[in-house]
């Protein structure tokens, strides 16, 4: 997680200060959504997936409401001194994100930082328009199967690698009308370096952030034409993820309203689709 705690600093150094308003926490999905007011008195929000499948979210998370209202920051290094964990994890990359949003929303901050962005609205995402990426004689590594994005770049690409961290039967196909072989191949995390130092383009999901593998993914794809980072978790100001070897981010960012936080909590954490969602096209200035 240096990750997030290099990005704190960035966005502290910048001038961002806000306090912790909100936290809205599903068990489906799963999801951590924060919300940070700004001095001004605007809001930031940000999101985080918490893998909760695996991990599990804690019984009592009441701790979190003694922190409502007080600096962002300190909120932030009293979660960095508790016992290491995913959920914790999702917390501080979505107060992280919050925090970010005033860069994040519009893109128009980053491009007074040097980046060059663009915003794209459901169905239109970059994800989904593999060939901004990929060409036809590509291999294609993905830390993270995506339901849409994979099977788009496997008609692009010559072969598509996924390497996962649930079991791998979660993600079996029986298909008795099947008339030729797929060319997505599925392998077990603990395969990640094999599969990742031999591909072309490399999608990263932002979850990699909060399950501590993100740094390890990308020394194993060093090698690779293009690295990119995807999702509502990796909606932080992308200095730190660059700086690292990150090519490409490709977060989704959430609209600030009161609107959204309903409809997001009404529906446990179902965003997709949903008005006003958008995903940044974030790369280095050349």
């Amino acid at each position: 997680m240096d990750i997030i705690k290099d990005t704190i600093k960035e966005i502290e150094n910048l001038g961002i200060c806000g306090t912790l308003s909100n936290v809205v926490i599903t068990r489906i999905g799963p999801w951590t959504l924060s919300y940070v007011r700004y001095d001004d008195g605007t809001t930031g929000c940000g999101c985080a997936n918490n893998e909760a499948e695996r991990e599990g979210i804690p019984e009592d998370v009441s701790f979190i409401k003694d922190m409502l209202n007080l600096d962002a920051y300190e909120v932030l290094d009293e979660l960095e001194g508790l016992e290491n964990s995913v959920f914790i994890n999702s917390l501080r990359t979505s107060i992280t994100s919050a925090l970010s949003y005033r860069l994040m929303n519009d893109g128009n901050e980053l491009k007074k930082e040097g980046y060059d962005t663009e915003a794209y609205h459901a169905p239109n995402t970059p994800l989904l328009n593999p060939l901004k990426f990929v060409k036809s004689s590509d291999v294609v590594a993905m830390a993270g199967f995506h339901m849409m994005a994979t099977p788009l770049c496997a008609e692009v690409a010559t072969e598509v690698h996924v390497t996962e961290l649930m079991d791998l039967k979660q993600l079996s196909l029986i298909d008795f009308n099947a008339d030729e072989e797929s060319n997505i191949k599925i392998f077990p995390a603990d395969k990640s370096k094999e599969v990742l130092s031999g591909a072309d383009v490399v999608y990263l999901t932002g979850e990699t952030v909060v399950n501590g593998t993100l740094n390890d993914l990308l020394e194993f794809s060093k090698n690779a034409r293009t690295r990119i980072i995807y999702g509502p978790t990796s909606a932080f100001y992308p200095k730190v993820l660059f700086e690292r070897g990150v090519d490409v981010s490709l977060p989704v960012i959430f609209p600030n309203t009161p609107d959204f936080q309903r409809r997001f909590a009404l529906s446990r954490g179902y965003w997709y689709s949903m008005k006003d969602v958008k995903q940044m096209l974030i790369k280095r200035r050349e």
